[in-house]
Order: structure tokens, then sequence, then C-alpha cells
């Protein structure tokens, strides 16, 4: 297993996984990734005899100055989604998708790094606090 930069021919393999486990209120099309094209390094992909089995998605975000100050941060990126094939969980996948791509983030000077993770995604709220993320705010919501 490697991690590396997406190439286009990834896409529909990434659009696959991401419908399959990390769609959160809506399915995902090619359309959604279009901001890897201009920040290549927010989209990588780990795989195995090349066969993409899991990725992450991320991409810089602006932010007006005056809420930049107010959280201490001179640059902002944002993970939007990380999935893994369900074959290929807990070897460590979502951990080095992660890690590499925090690597890429300190490479281009970001000091903050936002994501959002359904609260049934437990698993996967566990790694983001093994990793340092901390919570900011609930989401919440009430069906009438």
């Amino acid at each position: 297993m490697k991690i590396r930069p997406f190439v286009s021919q990834d896409i529909k393999h990434i659009v696959s996984l991401a419908n399959r486990y990390a769609a959160f209120d809506s399915d995902v099309s090619e359309a959604d990734f279009q901001p890897a094209w201009s920040f290549p390094g927010g989209l990588l992909v780990a795989d195995d005899e090349e066969k993409v089995i899991g990725f992450v998605f991320a991409y810089l975000r602006e932010v007006p100055s005056e809420i930049l100050n107010r959280w201490g941060a001179s640059k902002v990126a944002q993970v939007e989604l990380l999935a893994v094939d369900s074959s290929w969980r807990n070897q460590g996948i979502g951990r080095a998708l992660l890690e590499k791509l925090l690597e890429v983030f300190r490479d281009e000077d970001v000091d903050l790094v936002l994501l959002h993770c359904p609260a049934e995604a437990i698993e996967a709220k566990h790694l983001y606090d093994k990793l340092g993320f901390e919570v900011r705010a609930y989401a919440m919501k009430k069906k009438l």
C-alpha cells in the first residue's frame, strides 16, 4: 500500500468510494472534487497494486482576515472527505492518509485545519482525536 497524489484516472474510483463510505448529506460527483485541480496536494489516494483503496480530500479555504485573527490563524485548510474501503479498514490507512495530508498542509504554511465528522462516524472521530483534532462546535438537528 502506498499514499500518492491523485491522477485524473483515479477520479471515478474516488467518487465511488466517497458515495459508499463518506457521503454525508448527499451523493458526490466528479464536480465536487473540482478544487483538487487547483490544489492537487489536497487529494491523496491510498493504493494497493494500482487499485484505489482509500482517499482524503481537502482544500485551502478562503477566510476573511477578521475571522483569521479571531481564530489566531493565517492560513486555513478544510478536510472535506476521508474514505477507506471497508475491506482495508483497521490497517492504518486512514491515519496514513491524514498524516501525509497534514505534511502537505505544513509545506503550504497552513496553520489551522478544519473538518466535519458525522456523529455516527465513531471510528473516524477516534482517529481525529488521536491526531489532535478538537471539537469546536456541535451541529444539531431535530426532526418534526
